[in-house]
């Protein structure tokens, strides 16, 4: 909207943030009952400040079966069955990033978004790997019999298989397309609140630098990342602008 209506300054869109996040299953021989429960029942935050203010989440998710099952590691059809008919015994483990690497959006000629994620920023990428290790060996400690990674091309690491073995193999699935799924729910700081017009779009109020009456409130005002989930980093925000909102017009 910003950039159709030629206002908000060079900043708008120049660092969109995702909080970049990808999967680890894992089979259980107990009924987990993935469909039930909080959409998010746990996290492990141990290393969300793993380097210099950046790191990742291991998140636990509730879900349903269809998208689910679309990452089960294909290796034919009878193989894909045995797999996704274990769906009520599987957990699945989110590794989320705090994004330092940045995305863009801007506006093709017939004025349509256009969202770009290069995911080349290499302690991102480090932290991706990180988290994915990490959520493996968490569900081998936790008991599953069985575990796989999005977008994995062979078979399901089987306890009593080496697991350092698997991770190496792991390790050399590459990241993005045809690889390892990179996937966001979190979309973030296109549009950030600060004091320098040349780097953020709106003041620190909320309100553009360079058109009055016109506020930030949402997730697109945020400085940098929340390196958490920001629902209520959100709304904290938006009832923040309309408070500033409401004394501007006083």
């Amino acid at each position: 909207m910003l950039l159709r209506s030629g206002i908000g300054g060079p900043a708008v869109g120049t660092t969109l943030r995702l909080h970049p996040a990808s999967l680890v299953s894992g089979i259980y021989d107990e009924p987990q009952d993935p469909w039930y429960g909080p959409a998010m029942a746990g996290v492990m935050n141990e290393f969300a400040d793993a380097d210099s203010g950046y790191g990742f989440l291991i998140e636990a998710v509730q879900h349903f079966p269809g998208l689910f099952s679309s990452i089960v590691p294909w290796l034919g059809g009878a193989a894909h069955k045995e797999l996704a008919v274990q769906y009520r015994n599987r957990v699945d483990w989110v590794a989320l990033v705090k994004d330092r690497g940045v995305g863009a959006v801007t506006i093709d000629e017939n004025g349509e978004a256009v969202h770009t994620y290069p995911f080349d920023d290499e302690l991102d990428r480090k932290h991706l790997r990180e988290g994915l290790v990490a959520a493996i060996r968490m569900q081998e400690a936790a008991g599953a019999n069985q575990i796989y990674v999005a977008g994995q091309r062979f078979a399901p690491w089987q306890r009593g298989e080496d697991l350092d073995a698997y991770i190496e193999r792991v390790n050399a699935i590459p990241i993005g397309p045809g690889g390892t799924p990179v996937f966001s729910a979190h979309q973030m700081c296109s549009a950030p609140l600060g004091a320098d017009p040349a780097t953020s779009v709106a003041k620190p109020s909320g309100e553009l630098h360079d058109t009055r009456g016109v506020w930030i409130a949402d997730a697109s005002g945020m400085p940098t990342c929340s390196g958490v989930n920001p629902m209520i980093t959100t709304m904290a925000l938006a009832r923040r602008t309309a408070t500033n909102m409401l004394a501007a017009n006083a």
